[in-house]
């Protein structure tokens, strides 16, 4: 984080300034007597003193309110070799967004004039350049660092929005709390956020948007897929699902996996049909040419290793839980060594992690920092202690250990913790979390002996240094 924050600026140091006593009047004469002004020495290391103690304190004021939150919308926009876009975009939002908001723009290493421009806009927004391109997934990963926001946005660099737009979106957000997204429709996209424009200029674009973007709740529709365009989601929602996964390379299919993992919460989907903004359309993936296919069908199949079935797993999970809202570390793994920012390696055991301290010699897991704050915090453990758990295969009694994984003759994958099993959803789920060595041959009865639980889901790939 410290790599984001700009190095604070130095001012000239002020001229020492002559100090004047005002005239005083002399009793019984008519003139006014002036004294000779007197010079108010200031030496050096006093001057240095107060100017080191102001500024001190200047960087504090600065750190507490970089970190105090935004009763706003944070609007983020990744952006690629797109400047002509990102300037309409901003144009836009400046001149239709009356609600209280930040702009947060981060580039993937533009060779544009992007880097450039944004350093131009210093104090009119927020921008991070990343030194190479780090795709969708890592370039809003970024922003959601960055975000201050109580409500935060998702905006692509080829959108211009529109009268009353995020008005509309915050309206529909902010009638349940179960809503966990909200997206707008547009003139191009896939799916049923598509719709039908009379318009074919901008100009008449904006004609249509202003008639079109009444505040209608009867225009709200539930559904179980948002396309990533434009979303909007509640803070709570995004410490509650995570990171974007930057498995998913460059761009496609890091939005569906956002949104299986916002369902897999129990939080609703809704387009806000009375919200209309303008899609240029996909201008950074069309950019790609000849590898536009490539990397479609490697995110693609990413996504497929990654959930196996997942429209499967949200209705099974949505028939057994009983809690309205979950959290993303619902969904993990017990008896796991995990490490985030810091270089501390903490044992994870049924919703808590444990500081280790001594050599850790087994797999030890990246996640976000904001997976591992998910977890509470118990006392510190011996890294030998998690080690005996980890490599334990069978109890005392020769049945299945807390925290064991195994696999049945049904050719699936689970894990033990405490009187329930839990399923892996795919064999990714399992090579995420380092437990593929850990894998023992039990039956069916006796998996049959414990209750069904929360399946466990990989937790996104994180390759930026700052999350």
């Amino acid at each position: 984080m410290a790599k984001l924050l700009k190095k604070a600026r130095t001012r000239n140091r002020p001229r020492r300034s002559l100090k004047r006593k005002p005239k005083r009047l002399v009793k019984g004469k008519s003139k006014v007597k002036a004294k000779v002004p007197t010079r108010t020495v200031i030496h050096n290391d006093e001057y240095e003193h107060g100017y080191a103690l102001g500024y001190a304190e200047g960087l504090r004021r600065g750190q507490d309110e970089y970190e105090a939150p935004l009763d706003g919308t944070s609007i983020i926009i990744a952006n690629y070799n797109k400047l002509d876009l990102l300037k309409q975009c901003l144009d836009s939002i400046r001149m239709h967004t009356p609600n209280p908001h930040e702009i947060i723009v981060v580039d993937n290493a533009s060779t544009d004039g992007s880097a450039q421009f944004l350093e131009s806009c210093s104090g009119k927004l927020r921008y991070h350049i990343h030194e190479v391109n780090r795709g969708f997934s890592g370039a809003v990963n970024t922003g959601l660092m960055m975000a201050k926001g109580r409500t935060i946005c998702i905006l692509n660099n080829d959108i211009i929005v529109t009268k009353n737009w995020l008005t509309n979106l915050l309206n529909a957000l902010n009638s349940d709390s179960n809503i966990g997204i909200v997206g707008p429709v547009t003139n191009y996209i896939g799916g049923p956020q598509q719709i039908q424009v009379p318009y074919s200029n901008l100009q008449g674009m904006q004609v249509f948007a202003a008639r079109h973007n009444v505040a209608n709740i009867s225009l709200w529709q539930s559904v179980d897929r948002l396309v990533g365009f434009c979303y909007l989601l509640r803070r709570e929602t995004f410490e509650a699902v995570g990171y974007m996964d930057e498995g998913f390379a460059i761009g496609n299919f890091e939005d569906d996996d956002y949104i299986i993992r916002t369902r897999l919460t129990g939080r609703r989907l809704v387009i806000a049909r009375d919200c209309f903004i303008h899609h240029v359309g996909s201008q950074s993936m069309k950019a790609l040419g000849e590898r536009l296919q490539e990397v479609n069908d490697k995110n693609a199949a990413f996504f497929s290793a990654k959930w196996a079935n997942a429209h499967d797993w949200v209705s099974r999970v949505r028939a057994h839980s009983t809690r309205s809202v979950l959290r993303a570390q619902s969904f993990y793994p017990s008896h796991v060594a995990a490490t985030g920012l810091s270089d501390t390696i903490y044992w994870i055991e049924h919703g808590t992690k444990y500081p280790l301290t001594g050599p850790v010699h087994i797999p030890v897991v990246k996640l976000s920092q904001m997976d591992l704050l998910g977890f509470g915090t118990g006392p510190v453990m011996d890294a030998k202690t998690a080690a005996v758990k980890w490599n334990e295969q069978s109890a005392p009694d020769g049945s299945i250990p807390d925290g064991g994984i195994f696999t049945t003759e049904n050719g699936r994958w689970f894990q033990r913790q405490g009187s329930f099993f839990h399923e892996f959803v795919s064999q990714h789920a399992i090579a995420r979390w380092s437990m593929e060595g850990r894998v023992t041959h039990r039956s069916e009865a006796d998996r049959h002996k414990l209750q069904e639980g929360m399946p466990i889901i990989a937790a996104p790939m994180i390759y930026s240094y700052h999350l």
